[in-house]
């Protein structure tokens, strides 16, 4: 008999990259790959790279070095941003058999097949684009765009990812059909810079309404959106259709006008808290998260007071707080005035702990209403209990059995432990 090539993923950094590995994996079964789990041995092991941190980057090298420890005769592969954007370095480690840019991603098969025997290319090259299912996820990942020209200072996703193009539409609700027959019940619609979406002459919104008429999908979670683009079309549309899970994850990087001209942001806080506001008053139990880059170079005292500040009298409900990664393909890699990293440190600390105290206040305002909760296909590890998330993107555990996997229930709030809520299924 024949024996099953194994098949193993590591996926680092965004959604799009899980999206894409997803794919990918996808693909391989197709052709007669079992897939096993990252810690297992296999034949082959992909690394979905990231380059958005240099925490990041090393994390992408060093599941090189872990995955030739758990099989030193397997094929290893590097794809991703980092694989795009440092391709020479890696064609130079010994670790490595094959470096796949982001470009070239949709030929992996293809160039496998050159160095392992047995694959049919041309099955992977004729097959179908769409994703049909996730491994171990309860919500789809719909790509909708990639590439960025924002070009920010501190980013080096450009250089990963290139220019913005957008997806045609009709793939993208043929793949959510596709998934919804699949008995998912949320998607998540991801990119690079998702609130750039064009496409013969659709925007977001437009994308939306047509997500909304031509499926059946019961959720649709956007990823995260700039605040430049909510317009009175988007918020209207989330305001006024419940299928559109009210959770807007708005980029804010800093409190200071000044950093934000430097880091090259778009837009000033004043437009920040106006549209904020908006979301909060117009959409039912919205819930806004933000990121907040801290340590920047020149970013001062009174720079981040003004940061703390504009966070504490704010609606932003929680934070992801990124210290400062000085990227050398980056323009501010150049830029004078850069913090000593014990300060990067404090101010971390510091701005996380008042994310968690806004957090905390977000959940208190959502204990006297029933949460609608899409529950995974897991028991929650430290509880043993059903684990889901609410529209608004809390997780909430509750008691019940495997029949409610992969269901939508309303769960009664009954306490509040470690920035999550514990109910009751509601009869």
């Amino acid at each position: 008999m024949r024996k099953v090539p194994k098949v193993s993923f590591y996926t680092v950094g965004c959604k799009l990259n899980q999206y894409e590995t997803e794919l990918i994996a996808q693909k391989m079964i197709d052709l007669g790959f079992e897939r096993v789990d990252w810690a297992e041995s296999a034949d082959i092991y992909i690394i979905n790279s990231c380059s958005v941190t240099m925490k990041a980057a090393a994390d992408s090298r060093r599941k090189l070095f872990a995955a030739k420890r758990m099989s030193p005769d397997a094929i290893v592969i590097m794809t991703g941003c980092y694989a795009q954007i440092q391709a020479q370095l890696l064609d130079k480690m010994p670790e490595v058999d094959l470096v796949v840019s982001n470009d070239d991603k949709d030929k992996i098969i293809s160039m496998i097949s050159q160095i392992y025997p047995g694959i049919n290319a041309d099955l992977y090259e004729n097959g179908s684009p769409l994703l049909r299912s996730l491994y171990k996820h309860s919500r789809a990942l719909i790509k909708i765009q990639d590439g960025c020209n924002q070009k920010c200072s501190y980013c080096v996703i450009p250089l990963g990812r290139g220019a913005e193009r957008s997806r045609d539409y009709r793939e993208i609700i043929e793949e959510i059909r596709l998934v919804s027959f699949n008995r998912y019940k949320e998607v998540i619609l991801t990119g690079v810079h998702i609130g750039r979406y064009q496409f013969e002459g659709d925007n977001l919104t437009s994308l939306l309404s047509r997500i909304l008429d031509e499926t059946e999908i019961e959720r649709i979670r956007l990823s995260s959106v700039e605040v430049n683009e909510f317009d009175d079309e988007l918020i209207w549309l989330s305001a006024r259709n419940k299928r559109i899970c009210p959770h807007f994850h708005i980029p804010l990087q800093s409190g200071s006008d000044k950093i934000l001209r430097s880091m090259n942001r778009p837009y000033k806080t004043d437009r920040y808290r106006a549209v904020t506001e908006r979301l909060k008053s117009e959409v039912a139990n919205s819930m806004v998260g933000a990121d907040i880059i801290v340590g920047f170079p020149g970013e001062g005292e009174e720079d981040f007071g003004r940061t703390l500040e504009f966070v504490e009298n704010s609606n932003i409900d929680y934070l992801h707080v990124f210290s400062y990664s000085d990227h050398p393909q980056a323009r501010s890699f150049n830029f004078d005035g850069k913090l000593a990293s014990h300060i990067i440190k404090e101010r971390n600390r510091i701005l996380t702990g008042l994310g968690n105290r806004k957090w905390d206040k977000f959940l208190e305002s959502q204990m006297k209403r029933d949460l609608p909760v899409l529950f995974e296909k897991r028991f929650a590890r430290n509880s043993g209990m059903l684990t889901g998330l609410s529209d608004n993107y809390i997780r909430v555990e509750c008691d019940g059995g495997e029949d409610c996997f992969n269901t939508i229930q309303n769960v009664t709030p009954k306490e509040i432990i470690d920035g999550r809520i514990r109910g009751e299924l509601r009869q």
